[in-house]
């Protein structure tokens, strides 16, 4: 293998290792019954601007049934809350419990020691090339998506 395959191959690993990591991370807590999956809901939930049904699903970029059938175990397990709206009663907003805002800490901890660990790994004179590289490559990720999307 040449070297740009090389570093494509230990881009992914490096993303499933973090991924790999997380599960573990989550298992070790004292939430151990909540899912990654579930956490991100969690953690959609916690960012979205008004957090309907509707919103978060396009924040995870799932189909309203996989987050219904998701907010379904979440609010069984007692992590979060569905209101209907006094506006419009086709409408659902989700809220987070204490024992969500406890897990979404938890969640936001393990991102800020990854976050620690990828810092010390890049040299402050390439963080600009690292970083117009992964953005490069975000946008260059969401139109193959979109391409793909119009496929369908």
């Amino acid at each position: 293998m040449d070297k740009r395959s090389d570093a494509i191959e230990t881009v992914v690993d490096v993303f499933n290792e973090a991924m790999a990591i997380q599960e573990s991370y989550l298992r070790k807590s004292k939430f151990k019954e909540l899912s990654m999956s579930e956490t991100h809901v969690i953690d959609a939930v916690d960012k979205a601007e008004f957090p309907s049904m509707t919103n978060v699903a396009k924040i995870l970029n799932v189909t309203m049934g996989t987050l219904t059938t998701a907010v379904k175990k979440i609010i069984e397990k007692g992590f979060l809350i569905k209101e209907r709206s006094k506006k419009d009663q086709r409408v659902f907003y989700l809220k987070l419990t204490e024992k969500g805002h406890e897990a979404l800490k938890i969640h936001e901890q393990f991102h800020r020691e990854l976050a620690d660990l990828y810092k010390a790994a890049i040299p402050d004179d390439r963080v600009d090339w690292v970083f117009d590289t992964l953005k490069k490559i975000k946008v260059d990720l969401d139109n193959y998506k979109k391409a793909l999307e119009q496929k369908e």
